[in-house]
């Protein structure tokens, strides 16, 4: 992954959150949920960039 498309990851990931926080107190959720799914939002976008880097996925078997 260049560095471009690392900020490009970032960014759509703050987007993500943003959203996220908006549309949870336009609908009035609590927070112990809201915290729940901005831990699983950073959870999955850290994942992402983490295999995008090479630090996880190594290579696959494949049998043809």
């Amino acid at each position: 992954m260049s560095l471009v498309g690392l900020l490009i990851a970032l960014l759509i990931g703050c987007i993500v959150l943003w959203a996220a926080r908006a549309l949870m107190s336009a609908f009035g959720v609590g927070d112990p949920i809201a915290t729940v799914v901005y831990v699983v939002l950073v959870l999955i976008l850290l994942l992402y960039i983490i295999q995008q880097l090479g630090y996880i996925g190594g290579p696959t078997v494949r049998i043809s």
